[in-house]
């Protein structure tokens, strides 16, 4: 979800006026159950209904670290009590998979890491837009930014700790885009990277791009995708590809992006979309509330190609995660808080 950057001032007056930016007011949605998931009361750290993204310890599943447009919030306890330690606008928030003690957050331009499990933060990277997107694999770090107007799009790449930054550019007239998503596929060692076009120009056909060298070359690939891809995801035992375009749903590609297969329903979704670590074709998708869409999560069960309301109508659900052993979902819902669901 994109969101306003952030002040102290807009903090405080976020929460007294009971809206958050883009002028939606805060819901609240009540304890539920629907198609077994078992959601529990809103929590909100500090007050702050504002938020975006969520990351959950696999090996803790009382550690949270949430996002939202006044700073990244941790807490120890399930949401009892909360600390603050970084303020500004949190555009992305990875915990690495396998690795746990290493969290990356981008605030702005600013990229951001702790080694220890959020005791201390390092700034390791300023770049020259926004950051819109972090992904980890084996020991190189992708950034993706927003780029603007005729700058040269591409990805950044260093190590773990942000040393040895080298921009890797998309390639001749790729200008303008903004790279929401970067994942890989563990087999092949295959980077994507799915982008608006930020000028949205007609025809828009904005690229997915495939590298096979690390993110030093990209091609695109977006063949017959509708729309521009706000996350993918790849199942690590097939190499199948989950892309979820904005709003026409989850695409699939069995073939490194040369072919798609589109959803058989699509109920408007493209939000997040988080594939579960312990059953990688099972997709959880949040929706946004927008125009005739009423927000709320959705679980498909089939690798996205059709989905089921689980819960939480009313609210823009735009961050997910799940505990260790995926018995548990956590929501971040804009202009909404925290919500957790046991898993049925």
């Amino acid at each position: 979800m994109r969101r306003l950057s952030a002040t102290a001032l807009l903090f405080a007056a976020t929460l007294a006026a009971a809206t958050c930016p883009f002028n939606m007011p805060v819901v609240t949605i009540s304890p539920q159950q629907v198609a077994g998931f078992v959601w529990g009361s809103v929590i909100r750290p500090m007050g702050d209904a504002c938020l975006g993204s969520i990351a959950v310890d696999p090996a803790n599943e009382l550690k949270w670290y949430v996002g939202g447009i006044n700073g990244l919030y941790m807490t120890n306890d399930g949401g009892q009590t909360w600390t603050h330690p970084l303020g500004g606008d949190v555009n992305v928030l990875l915990l690495v998979p396998g690795n746990p003690t290493l969290v990356y957050v981008g605030i702005g331009s600013q990229l951001y890491l702790t080694r220890d499990e959020g005791a201390h933060w390092t700034n390791i990277g300023n770049y020259p837009m926004p950051i819109r997107s972090i992904h980890v694999a084996g020991y190189t770090v992708f950034v993706g930014l927003g780029w603007a107007g005729m700058m040269p799009s591409g990805v950044y790449t260093s190590n773990l700790g942000g040393g040895f930054s080298t921009f890797h550019p998309f390639g001749p007239g790729q200008v303008g885009l903004i790279v929401w998503t970067i994942t890989h596929d563990p087999i092949t060692g295959n980077i994507y990277a799915g982008t608006e076009i930020g000028a949205h120009p007609q025809p828009y056909h904005p690229p997915f791009f495939r590298s096979t060298d690390g993110g030093v070359t990209w091609k695109d690939v977006a063949g017959t995708l509708p729309w521009h891809v706000l996350v993918a995801a790849i199942h690590p035992a097939n190499g199948y590809i989950y892309a979820m375009t904005e709003g026409f749903g989850v695409y699939g590609s069995a073939t490194a992006g040369a072919s798609w297969l589109a959803p058989l329903n699509s109920l408007g979704l493209g939000g997040t979309m988080l594939s579960d670590p312990s059953q990688p074709s099972r997709l959880y998708a949040g929706r946004q509330k927008v125009s005739t869409l009423n927000g709320g999560a959705y679980i498909s069960l089939n690798g996205g190609q059709t989905f089921q309301y689980i819960g939480l109508a009313g609210a823009a659900v735009a961050g997910l995660a799940v505990n260790g052993n995926s018995k548990k979902l956590y929501a971040a819902a804009y202009a909404s808080g925290v919500y957790v669901a046991k898993v049925p």
